[in-house]
């Protein structure tokens, strides 16, 4: 698979993965919802069994997400997919 079809496939996973585990936030109440991201990094981490299938290797969290969570689902999916990309070619070397 190159690199293109990787990232499509990671793409792809991590859409899903948003639309099932984030939570809806609603940004203009002013209750508990504001102090929390709509996907945390833990849950984050679960995204990693489904790319590492794609990438075929092991994932390390620590350097693939982002601490502290995503605020949008435009957010995790690109800042993810880099991050996993950069790490497979990487280890490519």
């Amino acid at each position: 698979m190159d690199v293109d079809q990787l990232k499509s496939a990671i793409e792809a996973c991590l859409h899903q993965f948003w639309d099932t585990h984030s939570l809806a936030v609603d940004g203009a109440s002013e209750s508990v919802d504001g102090l929390i991201d709509p996907l945390d990094s833990l849950t984050a981490v679960d995204a990693l069994i489904e790319l590492e299938n794609i990438v075929g290797m092991e994932l390390p969290e620590g350097s693939v997400i982002r601490r502290g969570g995503y605020d949008s689902k435009r957010q995790f999916i690109e800042d993810l997919t880099t991050r996993v990309l950069r790490y497979v070619v990487e280890q490519a070397k």
